[in-house]
C-alpha cells in the first residue's frame, strides 16, 4: 500500500544564505556550544553482540540497509496496514517548506504548505518551560539500531506497482524507477482515529517484523500539525487526544525492536504557537518519549534541518521534548538539502547536547541539492539521494534513511497531485536523476 507524504517543514532561519557560508555557522556552532558543556545526553555505545539489531553506526561490513522481503504473505498482510508514511519535508519562514504529510484518512497524513506557519526566530529561548513527563522514563536503547538491520522493501508499493505496470510499455522506464521501488522507506501514520492507527500499526509491524526487518515508522497526529495550516495541516484534537492516540499507537507497536520518528515539524514550527499551547506541545513530546520507548523502539524527535534553527536552539527544544530519554533526533525529513550539511549542523547540535545523541538524516529526494530559491512543494529537477545505509563513517549518525516516501507528493503545488498522493512522473524523475 502507499505512504502517505506530508507536505511541511520550512526553513525558518536565514534561508537565503550561501550553503559556505551555513557551513561556517555550523562551524562556529561546534565550538560555541561545545563550551556549554551541557549535561544532557543520551547513552551511546560502541557496539553489541552479534545477532542484536543494535550496535555501532560505523559498520563497514554494511553498507546497505534494504533487502527486499518475501513478497508472499508479507503482501497480502500489508494491504491495508500502513497508515501515513511520508515525510514532512517543508521548511518554516521564508525559506523552504517541508512536504510529507498524507492527506486522507487512509494514510494519515496531514499535508503542509508554504502558508501555514508563521516564520520562526532562530537563535531565541523556547518559549516553554519543561513539563514533567506522565509516565516512568525508559532508558534510551544502546547502540545504533540500524547497525545489523534490516529495512522493509515494499513488494506492494506504488512504486513496486508501477514498476510492473511499465515493464511492457515502457521497460526503460520500469528500469529507472525500480532505483526507487528496491528501496526501504518509512511507514507514516497519521489517522487521527486511536483504534485506526493501532490496528494499521499492528497490522504493519507484523508484517515488517515476520520479513525479518525492523520496523521504521512515523508518528505524525500532533495538535495544530503544520500550525494548523498548510498542506499538512491536520492532527488530534487536543493534548487529552493525542495522549490516547500515542498510547494507541504504542499498543500497536507492540514490544520489540523498531525505530520512530516522532512528529515531524513539531519543534521547528512551534514559534507560531502561543505559550500555553508550546508547554502543551513539549508535555505531548514527552509523553511520546515515554510511551515509546517503552516498548523497546528507539526514539528519534524531528529536528528540523539546518536552514532552519540555530544548533544552540534547536538543543534547547530537544531537552524541553525529552531527547535525554530518547535516541536522538532526525534531520531533512522531507527536505532536500546535501547531507554534508545535515550533518555539520546535526554534530552541531550533538555538541549542544552534550555530545551523546545521535541522529538520522532523510536522504530520500536530496541527491541533487535544493532547488533554486529553497522552493520546497515539489520543485523540478531533484533527485533520490544515498540510499539506506547505517556505514554512515560518523558514530554519531545512525543512518542515512528515505524517511519522506520519494514520490509522494508535496501537495497540490508545482503541478502535482494532493500531499501523499503518489505522483508517477515526479518519481520517474528522482529516479532518473539518482545521485
Amino acid at each position: 500500500m502507499s505512504n502517505a507524504p506530508i507536505s511541511r517543514h520550512r526553513r525558518a532561519s536565514t534561508g537565503t544564505a550561501a550553503r559556505g557560508q551555513r557551513q561556517f555557522r555550523a562551524g562556529l556552532c561546534v565550538s560555541a556550544v561545545l563550551l556549554m558543556g551541557v549535561g544532557f545526553g543520551l547513552q551511546q555505545t560502541v557496539g553489541t553482540s552479534a545477532g542484536s539489531t543494535e550496535g555501532t553506526s560505523t559498520v563497514a561490513a554494511q553498507p546497505d540497509l534494504a533487502d527486499r522481503a518475501p513478497t508472499a504473505s508479507a503482501s497480502a498482510a500489508t494491504t491495508g496496514a500502513a497508515g501515513s508514511r511520508t515525510g514532512a519535508g517543508g521548511k518554516a519562514g521564508p525559506a523552504r517548506v517541508s512536504a510529507s504529510a498524507p492527506s486522507g484518512p487512509a494514510t494519515g497524513k496531514p499535508a503542509s504548505g508554504q502558508g501555514g506557519a508563521a516564520p520562526a526566530t532562530s537563535g531565541t529561548a523556547p518559549s516553554a518551560v519543561p513539563v514533567a513527563p506522565a509516565v516512568p522514563a525508559a532508558p534510551a536503547a544502546a547502540g545504533d539500531p540500524f547497525a545489523s538491520a534490516r529495512l522493509y522493501v515494499d513488494p506492494d508499493s506504488m512504486a513496486a506497482r508501477a514498476v510492473a505496470s511499465l515493464r511492457a510499455s515502457d521497460p526503460t522506464g520500469a528500469q529507472t524507477l525500480a532505483r526507487l521501488a528496491d528501496q526501504a522507506h518509512a511507514d507514516w501514520f497519521g489517522d487521527p482515529d486511536p483504534n485506526t492507527v493501532r490496528t494499521r500499526v499492528a497490522a504493519r509491524a507484523q508484517v515488517v517484523r515476520a520479513a525479518g526487518a525492523l520496523p521504521l515508522f512515523v508518528a505524525y497526529a500532533i495538535p495544530q500539525r503544520d500550525c494548523g495550516g498548510g498542506q499538512s495541516a491536520g492532527g488530534v484534537g487536543d493534548e487529552a487526544a493525542y495522549r490516547a492516540w500515542i498510547t494507541a499507537f504504542a499498543a500497536g507497536l507492540g514490544h520489540g525492536a523498531a525505530a520512530v520518528i516522532v512528529e515531524p515539524d513539531a519543534l521547528a514550527q512551534i514559534d507560531c504557537m502561543p505559550a500555553a499551547a508550546a508547554a502543551a506541545r513539549y508535555a505531548m513530546l514527552n509523553y511520546a518519549v515515554d510511551v515509546l520507548t517503552a516498548t523497546g523502539a528507539n526514539v528519534y524527535l524531528d529536528a528540523g534541518h539546518a536552514d532552519w534553527h540555530s544548533a544552540a536552539e534547536m538543543a534547547g527544544r530537544l531537552r524541553l521534548a525529552g531527547v535525554d530519554r530518547a535516541r536522538g533526533f532526525a534531520l531533512n525529513v522531507s527536505n532536500f538539502d546535501e547531507t554534508a550539511d545535515e550533518i555539520a549542523y546535526g554534530d552541531a547540535v550533538v555538541a549542544a547536547l552534550g555530545g551523546r545523541a545521535h541522529y538520522v538524516i532523510d536522504t530520500s529526494r536530496n541527491g541533487r541539492g535544493p532547488a533554486a530559491g529553497d522552493v520546497w512543494c515539489n520543485p523540478p529537477g531533484r533527485g533520490l539521494g544515498a540510499a539506506p545505509t547505517a556505514a554512515t563513517g560518523n558514530p554519531r549518525v545512525d543512518a542515512y534513511l528515505w524517511i519522506k516516501v520519494p514520490g509522494e507528493s508535496d501537495g497540490a503545488c508545482n503541478g502535482g497531485p494532493g500531499a501523499g498522493q503518489w505522483w508517477l512522473d515526479y518519481a520517474l524523475g528522482l529516479a532518473s536523476r539518482a545521485a
